[in-house]
């Protein structure tokens, strides 16, 4: 080939080179940059004399240059090349470049080492599409990490049977949910005011109650994040308490069924914290939770108390009878009391009924229950068996005391009913069973009662208005007063 054929591919190959797709560069074997391609002088902003004759190493950025020295010159240097390396390259802007770079050592004829031929590739793309993949990895993860806690949050919420079980299990998930350094948990109470269900006292002794600076916090519209930077915060006086309870972020969110306020849940953070709207969204779930826990239980509670409390009345009804007079045996074993069960039955209720009809036979029981309720003993139980039956239980009491109970229960029978029963008239028949000293093992809680309805027909067979008393245990007997 003739000598202008040579210098046109000699043209044609160093064309390639300065204008290859990639950037490359050429050093000594220690580094020493000697030769660098167009490509590279575009990507990185260097004049060419700018490069040439300086280290590599000292135009990367210190990540870089720590492991090309530490781990780079000496993987290059054992296997004589390198592969897809990343390093970040110093701009000549000043800003970083990240690159790829694949090192080949070249050698002379007696196989020693003498240059490093490097390719760089621009990797500013690769590592915007790797942080978005770190990212949609990190949204995922935490994703995950969401459907976790709300399935165990509705696995263990719904186990819950009271606002304090309730309480306890919402702010331990939401404690390490978020890694608060504290939640709290605050429920209105019957007077509208929020008391501490669970947690430590949100900023120490702070009373959500009054009207101090967590009146921000008692009942948000919606989910509140505050900082001590916050203006609010620092125009209510809520930022000096935060300061004071080395707090730095709050979050508050509101408890709440079909707008009527429940509670609130309280979440403070040692840090400055912020939070991805993802992040809102897991607590007003764990609260949405909750809030329908909370509704079931007071459900159960209503459904608990109608079942507890005759309607009529407003006295025990005959579940809660048995349930205190179960308690009463039990602690009459124990601590070897007295008590007393007296079973009144109505004498002429059942005239009322036939003759002025059921509505005036309900308000009859019901002037009845009040009187009852307001002659025995502090602490007595008044109920209703049904129909005209009326229970009294007395525990820790002496015959004497009973006698008394009684003599009241008949004088208020006695006297004149009101509204259209007035001109009719109820005494009562009443049986009482007293256990002196205590209930024998032996005696279970129904026997009592059958006992007292027994005595109570005595007193029927005896005769309107009146009374039979039977005494188990140890006491002398006297008239009226028979001993089993």
């Amino acid at each position: 080939m003739s000598d202008a054929g040579d210098r046109g591919v000699e043209s044609i190959f160093e064309d390639l080179y300065e204008h290859a797709p990639c950037g490359h560069l050429s050093t000594t074997i220690n580094g020493i940059i000697i030769r660098v391609n167009e490509t590279l002088l575009k990507w990185t902003g260097y004049q060419r004399e700018e490069l040439v004759g300086q280290p590599f190493v000292s135009f990367l950025r210190p990540g870089s240059q720590l492991m090309f020295e530490t781990r780079y010159l000496s993987v290059l240097h054992l296997r004589g090349e390198v592969k897809e390396v990343a390093v970040s390259f110093r701009h000549a802007n000043g800003t970083a470049l990240p690159m790829m770079v694949n090192s080949t050592v070249t050698t002379d004829g007696n196989g020693e080492p003498v240059t490093i031929r490097t390719a760089v590739f621009d990797a500013s793309e690769r590592q915007e599409y790797e942080r978005e993949l770190l990212a949609a990895q990190r949204k995922a993860e935490a994703s995950e990490t969401r459907i976790r806690v709300l399935q165990n949050a509705s696995r263990v919420l719904t186990e819950a049977t009271t606002d304090t079980a309730l309480a306890n299990q919402l702010t331990k998930i939401t404690r390490e949910a978020f890694a608060a350094s504290n939640v709290s948990m605050y429920l209105l109470n019957a007077e509208g005011k929020l008391d501490l269900a669970s947690g430590n006292p949100a900023l120490g002794l702070l009373d959500l109650s009054g009207d101090g600076p967590a009146r921000l916090l008692a009942r948000p519209e919606g989910t509140m994040i505050l900082s001590r930077a916050d203006p609010l915060a620092k125009s209510s006086g809520l930022a000096e308490v935060m300061r004071g309870a080395q707090v730095e972020t709050l979050v508050s969110v509101p408890l709440s069924e079909e707008a009527s306020p429940l509670g609130v849940l309280i979440s403070s953070f040692a840090r400055s914290r912020s939070f991805e709207p993802d992040d809102i969204g897991l607590y007003e779930a764990l609260a949405r939770q909750s809030t329908q826990v909370l509704t079931r239980i007071h459900l159960l509670q209503q459904l608990e108390r109608l079942t507890l409390i005759d309607p009529l009345t407003g006295l025990a009804s005959r579940r809660l009878i048995q349930k205190r007079l179960s308690d009463a045996v039990t602690l009459s074993r124990l601590n070897h009391r007295s008590i007393a069960l007296l079973l009144i039955d109505l004498d002429g209720f059942k005239l009322i009924n036939d003759e002025l009809g059921h509505a005036t036979g309900d308000s009859v029981l019901s002037e009845v229950g009040s009187r009852l309720s307001s002659v025995v003993r502090h602490g007595d139980l008044v109920g209703r068996l049904g129909g005209d039956e009326f229970v009294v239980l007395c525990e820790d009491v002496t015959p004497d005391e009973v006698d008394r109970v009684v003599e009241r229960l008949h004088a208020t029978l006695r006297k004149p009913l009101t509204g259209r029963a007035s001109q009719k008239r109820v005494t009562g028949s009443i049986g009482t069973i007293l256990y002196l000293g205590g209930v024998p093992d032996h005696i279970p809680p129904d026997l009592i009662l059958e006992q007292a309805d027994e005595a109570m027909y005595r007193s029927k067979r005896a005769g309107k208005d009146q009374d039979t008393t039977v005494i188990v245990g140890d006491a002398s007997p006297a008239e009226g007063h028979p001993v089993l």
